[in-house]
C-alpha cells in the first residue's frame, strides 16, 4: 500500500536538503527529470511534485520539472492519472498542501493541474521495456521486495543507464545495491541515497 509523504523523515530530508541542492544546479533552460518506477496509484510522484512546487513557489524563474511515474499495472496508472483521492487517502498530508494543491470534488480531493502537469504516468515493465534517459533522480522505494536477486540486478543496471552522470537513486529502507556495488556509491546512508 502506498501513501502520500509515506516516510516523513525521508521526505523532510528531500525537502530541506537534497532537492534544493539538485534544483540549485539547474538553470531555467534545463529540465529537472525524475523517475518513480512502481509508482502504483501516484502518491509518491505527486508528493515529490508538491515538494518541488513549494520549493519553487517564490522563484521568479522556475525550473521545468518532469516526473516520469511508471508501473506494470495499467489499472493503477489510470487511477494515478486521474489524481483523485478519498479523505482517507490524503489523511497523511499537511493541511497547507491540501489547501494549496487539491480541489474538493464531491467527497474526494483531486490534485490540481499544476501538480498533475509535472507528472507523466505510463505503463512500463522495468525488466523488459527501454528505460528513460538523462534522469537526475530515481525514487524507487519498495519495488525490490517483489524481485529476486537477478531481477534486482537488472533493475539496478537499468537505473544506472537511465541516470545522468550526477544523478541519484533512492531506495526503500530494506533495499540495497549489493548486487551491483560497482555501479553506485553511497550519497547519504541514512536515507538509502546512492550516486
Amino acid at each position: 500500500m502506498t501513501s502520500f509523504f509515506r516516510d516523513t523523515e525521508v521526505f523532510n530530508f528531500l525537502k530541506t536538503t537534497f532537492l534544493p541542492k539538485l534544483l540549485q544546479n539547474k538553470t531555467p533552460s534545463d529540465t529537472f527529470r525524475i523517475w518513480v518506477p512502481a509508482c502504483s496509484t501516484g502518491e509518491e510522484a505527486y508528493t515529490l511534485a508538491m515538494i518541488i512546487a513549494e520549493l519553487q513557489e517564490r522563484k521568479s524563474k522556475k525550473i521545468n520539472v518532469q516526473i516520469f511515474a511508471t508501473d506494470l499495472s495499467e489499472r493503477v496508472i489510470a487511477i494515478a492519472r486521474l489524481g483523485e483521492y478519498s479523505p482517507t487517502n490524503i489523511k497523511s498530508i499537511q493541511k497547507k498542501y491540501i489547501d494549496r494543491y487539491f480541489t474538493k470534488v464531491g467527497e474526494n480531493f483531486r490534485i490540481n493541474k499544476e501538480i498533475r502537469e509535472m507528472c507523466v504516468f505510463a505503463p512500463h515493465n522495468i525488466l523488459r521495456d527501454p528505460p528513460f534517459s538523462r534522469v537526475d533522480f530515481i525514487s524507487c522505494c519498495n519495488l525490490f521486495i517483489y524481485l529476486d536477486n537477478s531481477a534486482q540486478k537488472k533493475a539496478l543496471t537499468t537505473f544506472h543507464y537511465a541516470l545522468n552522470n550526477k544523478g541519484f537513486l533512492m531506495l526503500g529502507k530494506s533495499e540495497t545495491i549489493s548486487s551491483v556495488p560497482e555501479l553506485f556509491g553511497i550519497a547519504h546512508k541514512g536515507d538509502k541515497l546512492f550516486s
